[in-house]
């Protein structure tokens, strides 16, 4: 009766021992305060977002933290995106984002932008 009360005991741990190894190392994967994808979007892990589409990182972008800390920037252009080049890896949406940055600064001190335009047009983006 011991041994068996030993037995169950040993497995039990090594059991714990295992699934909070495997819950860590999921937790390492996935920030549950952005999701599966925005993590290595916003960090720059270049492994997984590399292989996102425009359409992904637009749909994460919308959500993003890091957009609303651009927008608080706003209408220091040039800050925003010295903000945007530190904080997101070099990618072909980071290219897009950059750009746009630029035609609604340029469009904005043209005067065809209102402040208000202006920043639902970096908003929209």
């Amino acid at each position: 009766m011991n041994k068996t009360i030993i037995v169950v005991g040993v497995v039990i741990f090594f059991f714990i021992s295992w699934f909070t190894g495997f819950v860590t190392e999921i937790n390492e994967d996935v920030d549950v305060n952005y999701g599966f994808h925005e993590k290595e979007l916003i960090t720059g892990d270049k492994a997984i977002s590399g292989t996102l589409s425009i359409e992904e990182n637009q749909k994460i972008w919308s959500t993003s933290p890091v957009k609303d800390k651009m927008l608080s920037l706003f209408p220091k252009f040039i800050e925003m995106k010295n903000f945007i080049d530190d904080n997101m890896e070099d990618s072909d949406f980071k290219t897009k984002l950059l750009n746009n940055i630029d035609s609604v600064n340029e469009r904005y001190i043209g005067g065809e932008l209102t402040q208000q335009s202006a920043k639902a047009s970096l908003s929209k983006f």
